[in-house]
């Protein structure tokens, strides 16, 4: 199956490296203009990437119970747009591109959240995915004016319990046939196909009628990258994609490996999951002339900046550490990823990486043809399905990756062709294989549906 091309993005001036924002070939800052987001999308579809994931944090860094000035002279996390707003434009400009969205099971109400995936489901032509977070930044609960947030383990039992309630209204409430569109007849839907929902759970309560039509997925693709073990037992029961934290080839086979043991263990067939690594890649004439490039990116790194970005992310304030001590002693109730990431670690070594590379995973530089070999090895050790692209320059990062990796990358047989990538085929069918646009008998989801339907 092809390698899964994503590219990764947030709607802000800054992404990971906090400080590139200020570059000169940088155009980030652009994000309030929506000829900005148009013109990246089709850059991607052109360029052969397979969807578009946009990450989002209604959080932003508090560093000693105050926010510090960096976090607005460096845009850390601040300013932030609502990303689901720009996917109905970018899909009107685009025919295969896919959308992936972050969207909190603490915050969003499983019936609005549901409804405004299943609009962007229709209006994309089943071209959308739901990144599905917890949250771990403290301060959103004061800004959504709720009691403090709960414990990392009590918010993935809440996030079960939101899915659940969001397969009986994406997949139990219409039936398949329920829309008639019967001009002649006068009748638009058969009522006795439309079903009331009835869930009353611990943290949800919800009765009635889903007001969305079915539509081209019913569900979105499932995201998720939680790395913690409660994060992967989540994963494991409901991604369909999951983005993993591997530092190296072997840290990255581990986790490939243990997914897909988790999710056989939940019932799940083989190849119902399917991985992405965080990839950077900056190319030039060798790779001299490109480790070169990448240090003049990272020269624009904040280092003030990079730690309130790190607080911001797990609640943990570097500076206020041990640098002798072991990040396998570290304990949070923050996000978890980025801690996990540097289990085994003295302090002060993972200090160092992410000031200078933040959440970047694997970082190559070298020509297309050197990419495109480390790139081909990291596959064939790891059995990874795909890479999360994650900029140093918007778009400049982007379209010396299309322009050049690519295509070097279809002469392998790595990735499809241009005619590979069939317009009007949904989002799970690019991921899975055509026919699969809905979600298979073996996902929770299923078990939603009415029992006389015939399951995918």
């Amino acid at each position: 199956m092809s390698l899964l091309l994503s590219a990764f993005e947030i709607n802000g001036p800054n992404l990971t490296s906090q400080g590139l924002w200020a570059h000169p070939e940088q155009e980030s800052s652009r994000y309030t203009d929506l000829a900005h987001w148009t013109g990246l999308a089709r850059l991607l579809e052109d360029g052969g990437f397979d969807l578009l994931f946009l990450a989002d944090s209604p959080g932003y860094p508090v560093l000693d119970g105050a926010v510090p000035d960096v976090t607005f002279e460096q845009a850390v996390e601040m300013p932030t747009n609502d990303p689901l707003l720009l996917v109905p434009a970018m899909a009107a400009v685009t025919d295969r591109l896919g959308f992936a969205v972050t969207a909190s099971t603490t915050f969003e109400g499983p019936y609005p959240n549901a409804r405004r995936f299943a609009t962007l489901d229709h209006l994309t032509g089943g071209r959308i995915g739901w990144n599905v977070v917890t949250t771990s930044s403290p301060v959103v609960s004061d800004l959504h004016g709720r009691d403090a947030l709960p414990p990392h383990d009590v918010r993935y039992d809440v996030a079960d319990e939101h899915l659940e309630l969001s397969y009986r209204l994406f997949e139990g409430s219409w039936e398949d046939g329920a829309v008639l569109a019967d001009k002649a007849a006068r009748r638009y839907a058969d009522p006795r196909r439309v079903h009331e929902v009835h869930h009353e759970g611990r943290w949800f309560s919800s009765h009635g009628y889903f007001k969305v039509e079915p539509s081209p997925q019913r569900t979105p693709v499932i995201f998720q990258a939680g790395a913690s073990d409660r994060g992967r037992e989540f994963a494991a029961t409901h991604a369909e994609v999951v983005f993993l934290q591997g530092r190296d080839a072997a840290s990255l086979h581990r986790q490939v490996r243990d997914v897909h043991a988790r999710a056989a263990a939940h019932g799940r067939a083989p190849g119902s999951v399917r991985t992405l690594a965080g990839l950077s890649v900056v190319l030039g004439r060798d790779r001299a002339h490109a480790r070169a490039r990448l240090e003049e990116y990272l020269s624009w790194v904040d280092p003030e900046a990079a730690r309130a970005y790190y607080a911001a992310m797990t609640g943990i304030d570097l500076t206020a550490l041990d640098p002798a001590g072991s990040f396998s002693d570290l304990r949070t109730e923050g996000g978890r990823t980025q801690v996990e990431r540097y289990r085994g670690e003295t302090v002060a070594r993972a200090t160092a990486d992410f000031l200078r590379f933040g959440m970047r995973e694997f970082v190559l530089a070298g020509s297309a043809v050197d990419v495109a070999d480390d790139l081909q090895a990291l596959v064939e050790r790891t059995g990874v399905d795909g890479v999360n692209l994650t900029p140093f320059v918007v778009p400049g990062s982007y379209r010396e990756f299309c322009e050049q990796v690519v295509p070097e990358l279809r002469r392998r047989g790595l990735v499809d062709g241009p005619d590979g990538r069939a317009a009007g085929s949904t989002l799970r069918e690019k991921i899975f294989g055509a026919g699969r646009a809905r979600l298979p008998a073996d996902h929770p989801a299923a078990r939603f549906r009415p029992a006389h339907e015939e399951q995918p």
